[in-house]
């Protein structure tokens, strides 16, 4: 099944005269033996030879006992499943290659027979719809997997179809099944006794999946210990229990966790790796920098079972348990600093992994370190779009720590965590409980900072924009984040205030915006500063600045990309592809797809902000309306299987509009002398406070002063401002040098 185009290249391949030797190689249960088999039955040759070597484990007379069998004219001979005896048959293949010139060979095996000539036909996994399973049900039926796991499941259930509420899990399945045939025909064997949900929640969870000792098939293929222990048998000692060891990784693991995991140094973990890679046990993921290996599901199984049997389970568990709790304390100060692009793609594929240990810790009885671990991957979570889960992790946490009373602190900030992610999941009133609760447990530890930043999120969430006590909350906001103990919450309770402010009190949103701004760049936090600019370009649209609004939103994009962040960025590729239809209403397909893999993108992660701006519904029905019905179907389904980052990728590819650049000179001209001397020290990281300290003057005077010199260059932020003196400064410096 699926395998179409691959039978009729293969069929082509052995006609030709320099394909004396193919070898279908691969992982146990993929079908070597299937794609074999039907070359066989489709090869124009008259006379075909097969021998079954699975069982096979002796070679010796082998040469002898195919000569015998072999006509002096053209013929085909196959070989099937001689990994056993891989020597003796690579002799064998060498010898009659070079006594029968008509001869043509096709082996199968889990490795290459290394003969002269030899040329390798690696046998694919079948096709696994790409995560988040966005597609329709009709285009999920589509993938070989998805179909084969159907067509099984039939033999299970006679009246098993996919629909719209399984299409998604089943979809999910076949991806944890690596796509392996034999493993999705043993996964729907437990569709006796699970529905498909049942049985993606024990996937996910780590527990057995894979149904066993099916007598219809071949001894080979009956069950999970069967199809691998042919291949544990090809492995030293040592090699067979370090890949036990290792099963208990859900996900990629790099050549340096191995070594740490293994205590090998780093030349014996390559060795191990290349030997476990060569016999088909492990896959390699193509990654930009070191190699990432993942262990086939069937192969995982049976290693469990095998550290269960020997004892040894728990205590692979809890090293790796240890090993990730270790990570997450680690990646926490890193994931809104200077690293946070790279610490967010380096959790990513680690995500099972700290998923279960954080699951292992909790069964362990410690708690505590589950919940540290938990407060630390908040801003993971909160970027790539696990609101549901990590919210429940961090509610899990909040428990902990307001058990023991020396950790009321870390109580607090997991409160507003975890109010953070309800507010991007839309859950006001969840926000709302876990703001009030984190404000009472940051005025007990007496962290006033804190508690105004929380109150003023708080505000948000009760209060209808522009009464007194949203514009209380503002001017407390605006007060503690002069403060140089202000962190990251403070920053996105402005931000929150600006999103609130910005329909009815401008000025108050720009305010906040720059309070907010100063601190997402001191905290070097990319996503804040991507949120900032696209409250920035909302600010630009109400005043009728479509150009201004679209430049802002690019680079909101850009920045959202470089981090990989999933639950913001829906509301920020619908908003550009508007203002691209508004600019280029000749680009209805490429807008219509932006706007589908919005849509997809929310579906997947749950997000929707609180205080989205703009909804793209005149936009779709005038999409709809231009468009044929056809098109934009066509565009829609395309959106919705765009992964984020290629769809921000598209968006990007169209250029903001061209702005009107005015030479510095005159810009410069435009300033005051006391303008440009506050605009120079905006440029060193000053707060208004800051300023107004160092020059005398009040601190409103400063905020107006600042928002003259942003109005006189045209610039939208203190960011640009910054920017502005640095070039002037830079070229100045070369015209002197010149001189």
């Amino acid at each position: 099944m699926g395998r179409d185009v691959e039978v009729l290249t293969l069929t082509v391949q052995l006609g030709l005269p320099t394909s004396r030797l193919i070898t279908l190689t691969g992982p146990g249960g993929v079908g070597k033996s299937r794609l074999a088999a039907a070359a066989m039955t489709d090869s124009a040759m008259s006379r075909i030879a097969y021998l079954d070597l699975h069982e096979a484990v002796d070679g010796d007379g082998l040469t002898e006992a195919l000569a015998a069998r072999l006509p002096d004219g053209p013929s085909l001979l196959v070989l099937d499943g001689f990994e056993h005896v891989a020597d003796a048959t690579a002799v064998a293949v060498d010898t009659l290659l070079a006594h029968f010139p008509q001869l043509r060979v096709l082996a199968t095996g889990r490795r290459p027979l290394r003969v002269y000539g030899e040329r390798l036909w690696p046998v694919p996994l079948l096709p696994t719809p790409p995560a988040p399973y966005g597609q329709d049900v009709s285009e999920l039926q589509d993938y070989a997997a998805v179909e084969l796991f159907v067509d099984r499941a039939r033999a299970v259930d006679p009246l098993f179809a996919l629909t719209v509420h399984n299409a998604q899990a089943v979809a999910e399945i076949c991806s944890r099944m690596d796509g392996l045939p034999l493993a999705i025909e043993l996964a729907t064997e437990k569709l006796r006794l699970f529905s498909v949900d049942s049985l993606l929640t024990r996937l996910r969870e780590g527990g057995p999946a894979l149904g066993g000792d099916h007598t219809a098939r071949s001894a080979r293929h009956r069950s999970v210990t069967a199809i691998t222990e042919r291949s544990f048998a090809l492995l030293d000692p040592e090699q067979r229990s370090l890949l036990t060891r290792l099963a208990v990784f859900t996900g990629s693991v790099d050549l340096t966790t191995m070594a740490e995991f293994w205590d090998l140094s780093a030349r014996r973990t390559e060795h191990t790796v290349e030997a476990l890679v060569g016999h088909q046990l492990l896959r390699v993921t193509s990654t930009a920098g070191e190699p990432r290996c993942t262990m086939f599901h069937t192969v995982r199984e049976y290693c469990l079972e095998r550290l269960e049997e020997s004892g040894e389970l728990t205590g692979a568990r809890q090293r790796h348990a240890e090993h990730f709790l270790a990570l997450a304390r680690q990646a926490e100060g890193q994931l809104s600093g200077p690293l946070q692009p790279q610490w967010l793609h380096r959790l990513a594929p680690l995500h099972e992994d700290l998923l279960a240990a954080l699951a292992q810790l909790e069964a362990d009885g410690r708690r505590t370190d589950a919940a540290h671990a938990a407060l630390a991957l908040h801003r993971f979570w909160l970027v790539r779009g696990h609101l549901a889960l990590g919210e429940q992790w961090l509610a899990k946490a909040s428990a902990a720590f307001h058990a023991d009373a020396s950790h009321r602190e870390l109580a607090a900030r997991t409160e507003a965590a975890r109010a953070e992610l309800a507010m991007t999941a839309g859950q006001a009133r969840l926000a709302a409980d876990c703001f009030r609760r984190a404000a009472t447990a940051y005025r007990e530890q007496g962290d006033s900072v804190h508690e105004q930043a929380a109150l003023g999120q708080l505000a948000v969430l009760q209060q209808t924009p522009g009464t007194k006590v949203v514009r209380l909350a503002a001017e407390r906001v605006l007060d503690v984040a002069q403060h140089p103990g202000a962190t990251g919450e403070v920053a996105s309770a402005a931000l929150t205030l600006a999103m609130c402010c910005r329909l009815n009190d401008a000025g108050s949103a720009v305010d906040l915006l720059d309070a907010a701004s100063a601190l997402f760049t001191r905290e070097r936090d990319v996503r804040g500063e991507g949120l900032a600019l696209a409250v920035r370009a909302s600010l630009a649209d109400a005043r009728g600045d479509q150009a201004l609004s679209e430049h802002l939103l690019w680079e909101s994009l850009h920045r959202f990309r470089s981090i990989g962040e999933h639950t913001m960025m829906p509301a920020v590729l619908d908003s550009h592809a508007r203002q691209l239809w508004h600019r280029l209403p000749h680009q209805g397909h490429l807008v219509s797809r932006l706007l589908a893999a919005a849509s997809a993108i929310r579906e997947a992660t749950g997000a929707h902000p609180l205080f989205e701006a703009g909804t793209s519904a005149a936009a779709l029905r005038e999409l709809r309306r231009l468009l044929s019905g056809p098109e934009y179907e066509a565009s829609r389904r395309e959106g919705r299987v765009l992964s984020a980052d290629a769809a921000a990728g598209e968006a990007l590819a169209v250029s903001p509009p061209a702005s009107e650049s005015t030479p510095a000179e005159s810009r410069s001209a435009r300033l005051t002398a006391r303008q440009y001397e506050v605009a120079l020290l905006v440029s060193k990281g000053l707060t208004n406070r800051q300023i107004a300290h160092r020059l005398q003057l009040s601190e409103w005077t400063v905020v107006n002063h600042v928002r003259q010199v942003m109005r006189r260059l045209d610039v939208p932020s203190r960011i640009h401002v910054a920017q502005w003196v640095l070039h002037r400064q830079r070229r100045n410096s070369s015209g002197s040098m010149e001189g």
